[in-house]
């Protein structure tokens, strides 16, 4: 299948995943790569994919457990596989269970490729052109892969019953007023009274899911994304405000109590709270120096350049770099780095990316400057502080 193989190299390349052309036992892979992939690693695997593919005349869409999808194509004797490819980002410890899933030790799989349903439909919809030459619309690849959602007529049907129950249950809803205090605490930083207008609230809350821990999990969820909001408009940098908020809503699928899903509500009401009134009592920098600090936690992955920083706050590189240094007691280049590392050594403890890998994730220009800067601010070299610090749980197994 020469005539195919630019397009599908480059495709490959485009979507960071691995597309293979299957023939009885041969097994091409259009761009060969030395990560693991299921579909080339583990045969079984790769059978059970082929056979789906065959039973239907439409391209297969696989999802597994872990909403990672795989896409086949067959046609005359052949099958073209594709995936893995997220529906969503795994953390780091769904995907050591997703690789130890599929045959491979913990620790030694790459971060999955993660698109939009969308994205994926347009992808088969190219392949199957190019493989097969047939055309499909999303309604066809959906409908047939039982992907499809419901009908807006459905839909309708059970609002409106939903509506009848709710009536004739007379529940009691929380009053925008009562959500509104809870929202006013954490925008000022009261911590315990924000949790506990959240027990207040939780009697009066109405049903959002039919079993219990369903329904205690999307209170979590609604709780901390309005709370998160809050904590934004009472200073906390939009940066640090999501990612505790990402880090509380992933916490809530490990739950399988709802005490637990109550206990991990209150603690990201708390966390959230505590940090907007962290910021009010100490509160020394100025709006532009917190606008660095944000800046930062958002570029440094990237190249930082002082005026493009600057032109984004309508300042002088100068006026800022003066402020800045004024105001923390230290260059903006010294925090940059301080951040850098700091970020560096999360990964060394919660990943098993090499020092290499990590030091240009964060943008360091080379591993040895990395290792200069870590030793600038942690006093021992990266792999002294891997080996000395790192999780068991995070460990090779």
């Amino acid at each position: 299948m020469e005539k195919f193989r630019y397009q599908f190299e480059r495709l490959s390349l485009l979507i960071r995943t691995g597309i293979f052309l299957c023939e009885g036992e041969e097994v091409e892979e259009y761009r060969p790569n030395a990560a693991f992939n299921p579909i080339r690693d583990n045969q079984t695997f790769r059978e059970k994919l082929t056979a789906l593919t065959w039973e239907q005349e439409t391209p297969l869409l696989y999802q597994d457990a872990w909403q990672v999808a795989y896409i086949g194509i067959r046609e005359e004797e052949k099958v073209l596989l594709a995936g893995p490819i997220g529906l969503e980002n795994l953390s780091q410890v769904d995907l050591r269970r997703y690789y130890r899933e599929y045959g491979i030790r913990s620790g030694a799989g790459r971060p999955i490729p993660a698109f939009p349903l969308s994205v994926i439909l347009a992808v088969t919809q190219m392949m199957a052109k190019e493989f097969a030459d047939r055309e499909y619309t999303e309604e066809e690849l959906l409908s047939a892969n039982n992907m499809k959602a419901e009908s807006g007529e459905q839909i309708e049907k059970e609002q409106m019953l939903f509506e009848i129950r709710e009536d004739e249950q007379e529940r009691y809803h929380h009053t925008y007023q009562e959500e509104r205090k809870l929202l006013d605490c954490v925008r000022e930083g009261k911590t315990e009274e924000a949790v506990r207008y959240c027990g207040d609230m939780d009697m009066g809350m109405g049903r959002l899911g039919h079993r219990d821990i369903i329904h205690w999990s999307n209170t979590a969820v609604v709780a901390i994304t309005l709370c998160v909001r809050a904590a934004i408009e009472g200073g906390l940098s939009p940066a640090e405000a999501y990612q505790t908020s990402d880090f509380y809503i992933q916490k809530t699928e490990e739950c399988r109590k709802v005490a637990d899903l109550l206990e991990l509500r209150n603690a990201a009401v708390r966390d959230l709270t505590n940090r907007v009134r962290k910021k009010i009592e100490g509160r020394k920098h100025s709006s532009y120096v917190d606008k660095c600090m944000d800046y930062v936690s958002k570029h440094y992955k990237e190249k930082i350049y002082l005026q493009d920083m600057a032109d984004s706050m309508g300042l002088s590189s100068t006026y800022l770099s003066r402020l800045f240094s004024r105001e923390t007691g230290m260059r903006l280049q010294d925090y940059i780095n301080s951040f850098r590392v700091e970020r560096a050594a999360n990964l060394l403890l919660y990943s098993e990316e090499s020092i290499s890998y990590i030091a240009e994730y964060v943008n360091f220009p080379s591993q040895s400057y990395f290792g200069k800067m870590f030793r600038k601010y942690k006093h021992m070299t990266p792999k002294e502080y891997r080996d000395r610090y790192k999780p068991s749980e995070f460990t090779t197994d």
